[in-house]
């Protein structure tokens, strides 16, 4: 779900909270880097039964040392990372997935210059395109595969930082894992896998998902809500392992859980969210963290879903550095408005109600996907105008169909950037071009490929189906537990898919979308934090 929109689209709730990407697979940038994998022919060395037989096997070009990385446009795509002159897109993190040490190592340097601030190694994920393939949750199976892997990515960081002069500290590592697999779990199991990370690799940093996964037997989707979530076996790995930071994943409700889980129930807060306990003296002890006898799992008191425990400890542990949310984000993202002041005590928020931050974003689209309807170009737009291969310059100022988006600012998109507040002054960037297409000029011929050829059933349509999804589906949570949600969520798929406005772009789309749904609706203040209930819980 973590597409550049969608993380664009958080980024703009908050200037505070650290954002990850999808997944990227580290052979994918070793692909895209234009260099070849080389591979011992001698089978010998490798054992059949081994899930990872090439990591002795398999070398990339040149020295594993070597910091000189020429970034391509390839390697900005296929690593996730967009930058825009309006926002900021820091602090961000790329998890990458592989099972093969060289290529990790080199995937490493990969986003330690694109410019991401962590780097994250995936070994929970079940799906069979990342566990088949003997990475991702396998490699809680395969613990020395694990290890080589996460020692490799320590060693890239730290000769980068080196080759910089120390100019720059090594890029932070992290280990993003569950409590258990398959028939491995219970705490031993998960604490000696850490153990190791910690004393063979070097790692000091991990994500823990606070619940066990299975390889086989469940979807990725139901290896999210059916095995139990158990965060006081996770709380007893911070007190086992007090040297290592720890943030916890899984099953956060609400900003006012998360913030009890990450500082605390007995945490009061004061003026600018500043935390004090009760009793200032207090020591983080097990008994102090540990939230009763009454919360096991299967836990009664918590009363959720296949006995899941998702207690706030009474003081957190001083290891605890954070929560992970992930589909309260995808299905309230109003809810995560009030971030930057409830959670980190600035004195205000980004965006004050929906309407400001439907405009920032409805902007981005623009910029990101700017309008196909008055061109007399073939090419389909299958990503990013950054990565399109030619520039397409639309012949006037628009079209019959978005005149009213358009045509009443001589063909400049009406909404504008607001920043702190403040509408901002116009950026050429963010105008849509008008200029005529020289008089010699030919259309360009639709690209070649199965995803251009099968577009051809759209009837002239020039923006896949894919990215106009991509575009809008952040925004279906917005109106979550207001009036117009399912009505603003049908009319945006409805033209979505109508071949005479669907040219005119995704950022067009949205906003005529938002007709459908009362004013009042997207000018309400965003509801604060304090005090507010919800009855969510992701079980999707």
């Amino acid at each position: 779900v973590s597409t550049i929109e969608f993380r664009y689209f958080i980024r703009l709730l908050t200037k505070r909270a650290v954002i990850w990407n999808q997944m990227v697979v580290a052979e994918t940038l070793v692909y895209r880097s234009g260099r070849r994998r080389i591979i011992n022919n001698d089978q010998n060395d490798c054992k059949e039964e081994s899930s990872c037989c090439e990591i002795s096997s398999l070398s990339i070009n040149g020295s594993e040392d070597e910091e000189d990385v020429e970034l391509n446009q390839d390697l900005m795509k296929y690593c996730g990372w967009y930058h825009d002159e309006v926002i900021n897109p820091h602090p961000t993190v790329c998890q990458i997935g592989s099972n093969n040490p060289a290529e990790t190592a080199f995937a490493t340097r990969v986003v330690q210059k694109i410019g991401y601030d962590s780097i994250d190694l995936n070994c929970e994920c079940p799906s069979d395109r990342v566990a088949g393939r003997s990475f991702g949750a396998a490699l809680m199976k395969d613990q020395d595969a694990a290890v080589k892997i996460v020692s490799s990515m320590i060693q890239a960081a730290q000769q980068s930082s080196l080759n910089n002069g120390g100019s720059r500290p090594p890029l932070p590592v992290s280990v993003k894992t569950r409590i258990g697999v398959d028939d491995n779990e219970g705490f031993e199991f998960i604490a000696s896998f850490i153990q190791r990370l910690v004393e063979e690799a070097g790692c000091k940093q991990f994500v823990m998902h606070a619940r066990k996964v299975y390889t086989e037997g469940l979807s990725p989707a139901q290896n999210r809500t059916i095995p139990p979530l158990d965060y006081p076996c996770v709380y007893r790995l911070m007190e086992h392992f007090p040297q290592c930071s720890f943030l916890i994943n899984g099953g956060i409700m609400s900003l006012e859980h998360a913030r009890e889980v990450a500082f605390g129930s007995t945490v009061k807060f004061g003026y600018e969210c500043a935390a004090h306990t009760e009793d200032e003296s207090s020591s983080s002890t097990l008994d102090d963290v540990l939230v009763g006898d009454q919360h096991a799992v299967p836990c009664q008191r918590c009363n959720l879903p296949h006995g899941s425990c998702l207690g706030p400890p009474h003081i957190a542990p001083q290891n605890l550095r954070g929560v992970m949310v992930g589909r309260l984000a995808r299905d309230r993202p109003a809810d995560l408005a009030d971030i930057d002041r409830y959670f980190y005590g600035e004195a205000s928020n980004p965006c004050n109600n929906r309407r400001v931050l439907m405009e920032r974003y409805i902007s981005f689209l623009e910029r990101a996907y700017p309008r196909r309807c008055c061109d007399d170009d073939a090419t389909v737009t299958l990503d990013l105008v950054r990565d399109m291969k030619f520039s397409i310059i639309p012949e006037q100022q628009c079209c019959s169909v978005c005149q009213e988006f358009r045509g009443q600012n001589n063909g400049e998109i009406i909404i504008q950037q607001e920043e702190d507040g403040g509408i901002a002054p116009k950026d050429d960037s963010i105008e849509v071009q008008s200029a005529v297409a020289s008089s010699g000029s030919k259309p360009r011929q639709r690209q070649g490929g199965k995803r251009s050829k099968r577009h051809d059933k759209y009837n002239g349509a020039k923006f896949v189906t894919g990215i106009i999804d991509r575009a809008i589906q952040p925004t279906w949570g917005i109106l979550a537990g207001e009036k117009g949600k399912n009505v603003f969520r049908r009319v945006s798929h409805e033209l979505s898919r109508d071949n005479t406005v669907r040219n005119c772009g995704p950022g067009y789309i949205l906003w005529k979308a938002m007709q459908s749904v009362p004013d009042e609706i997207w000018d309400k203040p965003f509801e604060l934090s304090d005090g507010r209930k919800t009855s969510y819980y992701p079980t999707k």
